[in-house]
């Protein structure tokens, strides 16, 4: 997105405003990039400067644009430029697509593949080295489980890389890292800043084709420096939130910038830090053994103390922190670093958070609230797992199944609730759907509460909620146009698609144009 300045009118609509005593409008005047009206089209056109653009909406739904809350933007992209497993049926439907590319590779060149998920294959077993072996002998493989928290490798690549043997995180016959071991087969495939360049493209017109205007991103160390580089050219398509991760955090506090410094495109957030694992991988962390693992209770990432002191270096040095805890006892040790982080140093605005929080209790509930703690979830996980043959019941057993992922109590324990969707799969109208029709009754939420989630309420934890997330006079003139009405027909949300993305007033995404274009090719 270039430093242009925008002045329109978007007249004849149906515009959820999500805030202020205007509940619902029918147009927005814009000008220099935020909203300086809106009313009715009358109200509209008095209020836009003289010569502004008028965009007639024709009575479509228009929404805050969506902000995702928890994204590995540039790595999304880079997963759309690898072997793409996320939609394979079947275990020889995705060696035969790694087959396929090892095919189209010089010897010795790396095949990388992606988003594999045993849940959607019928025999629903992990990928392993033999596995790999026989698809792809000649060429060093590795196929990253779509959590990011477990990975195969086939033998070619094993002798590549410089892996312990004797580590916990790693099972040598099988080919399968897991955790910390995952960043080895990474470093050693990480891309050339072109790369990164050409997948922030990709990913940047992915959120623009389903309404995403921000995202909070939790990538690698060099992923700010490519969003910086796109920003000095003009070429920042989506408003950015980084955070940083753990491992930076000494850098961080030297350099002594704070959470929140940058421009309206561009801002550093907060630390991102590890808790426990993946449920799907088998290494969050629970009370009680994995249904389908016995001898298995996942683990935690770092020893109680470490995380202690880390989340305080942070909480002093007044960085927000984001959490990913998972399992029960993730969050309990999430909790009471934060917990005593806050009594040491209490800063009731640090707006601390924990990713994915997916099997909190009453008490991590209370505790959460009391704290200013922000639940940041992923409802697309619901779409994606839940269910009576899904994989959240295979590994939690029917009668945990139901307090995973729980929104309705967690709205209800007055904690604040902010949507994402670690890009599995990047698309806030699927995650909407499926917390709208979740199959467990403390997962439901109303199409109004879940929209909020992933609007209005997903501007707090980036302290936006006066520029963003609603469509008042004043606010960034970020929104989306809908095909249909959410909250008609809330069992058919997933059908609505994206009609016009617009940033900063800049209408950047267009699906009748963008049909056009595709029709001319």
């Amino acid at each position: 997105m270039d430093s242009r300045r925008s002045s329109a009118v978007f007249y004849n609509g149906k515009i959820f405003t999500l805030g202020g005593k205007k509940k619902c409008v029918r147009a927005i005047a814009v000008d220099e990039g935020r909203i300086v009206g809106a009313g009715d089209d009358s109200e509209a056109r008095t209020l836009s400067p003289r010569g502004s653009t008028k965009f007639d909406l024709g009575g479509k739904v228009v929404l805050p644009g969506f902000i995702d809350c928890h994204t590995h933007f540039i790595q999304m992209g880079l997963d759309s430029l690898s072997v793409n497993l996320a939609r394979t049926t079947s275990l020889d439907e995705a060696l035969r697509l790694i087959r396929e590319a090892g095919m189209k590779s010089s010897e010795g060149d790396w095949v990388i593949a992606t988003n594999w998920k045993e849940s959607g294959w019928s025999n629903g077993r992990f990928l392993t080295r033999q596995d790999l072996d026989s698809c792809c002998p000649n060429n060093p493989v590795v196929a990253h489980r779509v959590c990011g928290h477990l990975s195969t490798v086939n033998s070619k690549a094993m002798s590549l890389l410089s892996i312990d043997p004797g580590s916990p995180e790693v099972d040598t016959e099988k080919g399968i890292l897991r955790e910390g071991a995952v960043s080895i087969p990474r470093a050693a495939t990480a891309p050339d800043r072109r790369k990164k360049e050409q997948a922030l493209t990709t990913a940047t017109r992915m959120a623009h084709a389903l309404g995403v205007t921000s995202i909070q991103d939790n990538g690698a160390s060099g992923d700010f420096e490519t969003y910086h580089t796109a920003e000095k050219r003009g070429r920042l398509g989506v408003r950015i939130w980084f955070n940083t991760p753990g491992e930076d955090l000494e850098s961080r506090i030297k350099l002594g910038i704070s959470t929140g410094f940058g421009t309206d495109l561009l801002k550093l957030g907060g630390v991102k830090a590890f808790c426990d694992g993946a449920l799907g991988a088998r290494t969050a962390a629970l009370s009680s053994p994995y249904a389908d693992d016995p001898g298995n209770i996942g683990l935690l990432v770092h020893e109680k103390a470490e995380l202690d002191t880390m989340v305080s270096r942070a909480n002093d040095a007044g960085l927000q922190v984001a959490l990913h805890a998972i399992g029960d006892v993730g969050i309990s040790t999430a909790i009471s670093a934060l917990s005593r982080a806050l009594e040491r140093n209490p800063d009731r605005n640090a707006r601390h958070r924990i990713e994915h929080l997916e099997l909190p209790s009453k008490k991590h509930l209370f505790d959460m609230r009391k704290n200013s703690i922000i639940a940041s979830m992923q409802p697309n996980f619901i779409g994606e797992w839940s269910g009576t043959d899904g994989m959240y019941t295979a590994r939690l057993g029917k009668e945990r199944v139901g307090s995973n992922n729980p929104f309705r109590h967690v709205l209800d324990s007055k904690v604040r609730l902010a949507f994402g969707s670690d890009c599995m799969p990047f698309s806030p109208i699927y995650g909407i759907h499926s917390a709208v029709n979740a199959p467990h009754q403390s997962q439901r939420l109303t199409p109004h509460e879940a929209i909020v989630a992933y609007t209005r309420d997903a501007a707090f934890p980036t302290f936006d909620e006066h520029s963003k997330g609603t469509l008042e006079p004043g606010r960034l003139a970020d929104f989306v146009v809908l095909s249909r009405d959410p909250y008609t027909e809330p069992s058919t949300i997933s059908s609505i698609t994206v009609l016009k993305t617009i940033l900063g007033g800049l209408v950047v995404f267009d699906r009748t144009k963008a049909r056009q274009k595709q029709g001319r090719k």
